[in-house]
């Protein structure tokens, strides 16, 4: 889908862009970088260039025909301008339009720290460029910048971190995909968003991605991970062996009981091979080419699984660098995959055969190495928190339970309906609000509140399609409750169509 990020500078939206892109695995175009290259080029502020633009229309025409042609090219794409909505609602194009807004004190302190800029320089070159923009976009097109009324979904990044304004447009990207089942369904007013949780309700419901160092045992990890946050239910997704580094995901509190989903999600490994005799860097490149795709592989015999044959997937497999017989690369691969035996089969095809030397996990499922924290990080930000009060760097590395559901299809809960669920009930059709479309039948799936709230997981009783059709029967058999009943208000007798609800029950 299009998605456009618009809003007044330092309002946050490179950076979540960014972070967007990242997610969704989508293209961004940042149009504001095209504008500053610009200035560069021509040796000019983005105020001069800003003067330059209210006299020479053809200046801003190019920049924002650009973005109409990218967006008539690419179905799938993220396009970071301040006009990028109003040109695309224009020209018919269909995108969700996601605009950020800041306080002028926020915006101005982003835009001094970030252009090492003094504030008061940047406070006057920002005032004058909102100014100019204003001026050219009404002159050339008749447009009110400050008409927000284009957008969909309007975000205020005042005391929001970027990774909590990633959270609300995934919802509403997810939520603009879904099919509706009831369009008349209580707005949900009793959830809390969860990047509104406290960090000790992140503690209680949380994933860690921990940097695993070479040496310890998974398990000895995930020990000190335990005694450094003070918890008592902790567990890991995804054994690393002790010599192996990177990316292992710790579950914490409630979010213990989601690790086999943890163990089901795609890996990425970075991998260092040496072959036991000289082969040409050609051969060595030919040979590793047939090992992308579906490949039989039989696990070690020192493995925690059972030794059979068995079928895995490598989507990616590149080839970083070779020097003599040391061979580093990069794959991306199906769960359960064994690299070393990998390694063994590309040295058996190579007929000289092959060992791994080193190996590092740079990702599991959405968990990258880039966002992992190390064990003396995370002992550090809980001191921080206990004993200075501030967590903001504990919170940074806490997330909620409910990304290890992102693989999963959803279902978005009815209000009324939520906490029978919590008691054990089964979801009929009749508490279904949204759904995702293509969900098969005995496929699992996460029930989620409106707010974006893991409720259960549950199993499908009938495909997406039979639900949209029916008017009654159970749709998704629970088999495991993650919320807490009294979340929300015991409000099975109500229907959709009653108008006054009262606030608890």
């Amino acid at each position: 889908m299009r998605i456009t990020i618009s809003g007044p500078p330092g309002s946050g939206k490179t950076t979540v862009c960014g972070k967007l892109s990242e997610e969704l695995g989508l293209k961004a175009i940042v149009f504001g970088q095209v504008f500053r290259e610009l200035a560069a080029e021509k040796g000019l502020s983005l105020g001069e260039l800003g003067a330059l633009a209210e006299k020479d229309p053809s200046i801003d025409a190019g920049i924002d025909a650009k973005i109409v042609d990218i967006a008539r090219a690419h179905p799938d794409i993220i396009l970071e301008s301040r006009l990028s909505a109003y040109m695309l609602t224009r020209n018919n194009i269909p995108a969700l339009r996601v605009y950020l807004d800041a306080s002028p004190e926020v915006r101005m302190s982003r835009i001094g720290g970030r252009e090492g800029k003094d504030l008061e320089i940047a406070v006057k070159e920002t005032i004058d460029r909102q100014a100019s923009e204003a001026k050219r976009y009404m002159m050339y097109y008749d447009i009110d910048i400050d008409d927000r009324s284009v957008y969909d979904l309007v975000i205020n990044t005042d005391e929001l971190t970027p990774d909590e304004v990633l959270d609300r447009i995934l919802s509403a990207v997810r939520a603009r995909n879904m099919l509706v089942k009831d369009p008349k369904a209580i707005p949900d007013k009793w959830g809390k968003r969860p990047s509104d949780r406290t960090i000790g309700e992140l503690l209680q419901a949380g994933v860690i991605a921990l940097d695993k160092p070479s040496g310890p045992t998974s398990h000895q990890a995930t020990a000190w991970v335990k005694g450094a946050i003070h918890m008592d239910k902790v567990g890991h997704g995804g054994t690393l062996d002790p010599y192996v580094s990177g990316v292992l995901p710790i579950c914490t509190g409630k979010a213990v009981r989601l690790t086999d989903i943890v163990l089901s999600s795609d890996k990425e490994y970075i991998c260092l091979m040496r072959l036991h005799a000289d082969r040409s860097e050609k051969k060595i490149r030919e040979v590793m080419d047939r090992f992308r795709g579906k490949i039989y592989q039989l696990p070690p015999v020192r493995s925690a699984v059972k030794r059979q044959l068995r079928i895995r997937t490598i989507k990616e497999l590149e080839i970083l660098d070779i020097r003599g017989r040391d061979v580093l690369f990069r794959i991306s691969c199906d769960a359960g995959t064994y690299v070393r035996t990998l390694c063994i089969d590309i040295g058996e095809m190579l007929l000289c055969g092959a060992s791994m030397t080193e190996l590092r996990r740079s990702r599991s499922g959405k968990m990258t190495e880039k966002n992992a924290a190390t064990l003396q990080d995370l002992t550090d930000a809980y001191i921080f928190w206990q004993q200075e009060g501030h967590g903001e760097w504990l919170r940074s590395l806490i997330r909620p339970m409910e990304c290890l559901v992102d693989p999963l299809p959803k279902i978005i809960v009815k209000a009324t309906a939520v906490d029978a669920v919590c008691h054990g009930a089964d979801l009929s059709i009749k508490g279904i609000h949204m759904l995702d479309p293509d969900i098969r039948k005995n496929a699992l799936a996460a029930l989620m509140t409106a707010r974006g709230e893991l409720v259960a997981i549950g199993k499908m009783q009938m495909s997406s399609e039979k639900i949209m059709a029916a008017d009654s029967g159970v749709a998704v058999k629970v088999t495991r409750v993650l919320m807490d009943p009294g979340h929300y208000p015991r409000m099975w007798k109500y229907s959709t169509d009653i108008e006054c609800l009262p606030d608890s029950q």
